[in-house]
């Protein structure tokens, strides 16, 4: 019965194993460098540089559809010495059917010069932000897929002094893949690992062209704290580009973050 069982799990075993390997070599594939175009005549000047992001990620749900949602993103450069950014970032989501979600909300998010390509002035941003979630499992393996459309308007601050604000769009799209590590486990509580890809397109705006702003790259291992939390680190290489200045970043960055999915409340 032993040898029976284990039969039956090698060929579930073998397609988590291909598929892990698929996600690993696809990361790998879209790790952030700088574009050939970028790399060769153009001149483009590219920087390396260190940071770590802190976040909070927080969904309870009000009803067994709807559940109110909150992001909040601490960053720093130098892993910490200097400020980058503080992102706040409350919404609410919509369930349509078992693995898909929609959803929008706001964003507050305030920006410092920072890193070997500073922006002239501090910045302050309103976003409004649309959210389309797909989540389905392959074998042990949990996938998710987010595509995000933003509105951003960013306002400079000059002396203190807010100045004219500018407009553009944004859209986004993530995959990530999850897994528990086998048998590891601490206290008890199962041990995960994941790798999530995300690609951040400008699109309207000055210049009215599709370009690819950013590219955050992540894998790690999450921890499950209980039920309803988890806590995950792991590496981010993030690239973004500054097409106006013919300049690159790539910021290798200390990823930290606390999840929190509540149960929905009963009367």
């Amino acid at each position: 019965m032993p040898a029976a069982s284990t039969s039956a799990r090698a060929p579930q075993r073998a397609r988590t194993a291909r598929l892990a390997a698929a996600l690993a070599i696809t990361l790998a594939a879209a790790l952030p460098r700088p574009l050939a175009a970028q790399a060769g005549a153009g001149g483009w000047d590219t920087q390396e540089q260190d940071a770590m992001w802190v976040g909070v990620f927080a969904e309870q749900p009000v009803t067994p559809k709807i559940s109110l949602w909150f992001d909040g993103s601490w960053r720093r450069m130098d892993f910490g010495a200097r400020p980058q950014q503080l992102l706040l970032r409350p919404g609410v989501l919509f369930t349509l059917a078992p693995g898909v979600k929609v959803g929008g909300g706001v964003g507050h998010i305030a920006t410092a010069p920072y890193g070997k390509f500073p922006i002239a002035n501090p910045t302050r941003e309103f976003r409004s932000w649309q959210d389309l979630l797909l989540s389905h499992r392959a074998g042990q393996v949990a996938v998710g897929h987010r595509f995000r459309l933003e509105q951003r308007w960013t306002t400079p601050l000059v002396n203190g002094t807010p100045g004219p604000d500018s407009y553009a769009n944004r859209i986004r799209y993530r995959a990530r893949g999850s897994a528990t590590l086998g048998s590891l486990a601490i206290a008890g509580r199962p041990v995960y690992g994941f790798l999530w890809d995300e690609l951040l397109m400008p699109i309207g705006g000055p210049n009215q062209k599709f370009t690819i702003g950013q590219n955050r790259a992540t894998a790690g291992v999450g921890f499950t704290l209980n039920k309803v939390m988890q806590a995950e680190v792991g590496y981010m290489n993030l690239y973004n580009a500054f097409a106006s200045r013919r300049a690159n970043e790539v910021n290798h960055t200390l990823w930290i973050s606390w999840h929190y999915t509540g149960k929905p409340r009963t009367r």
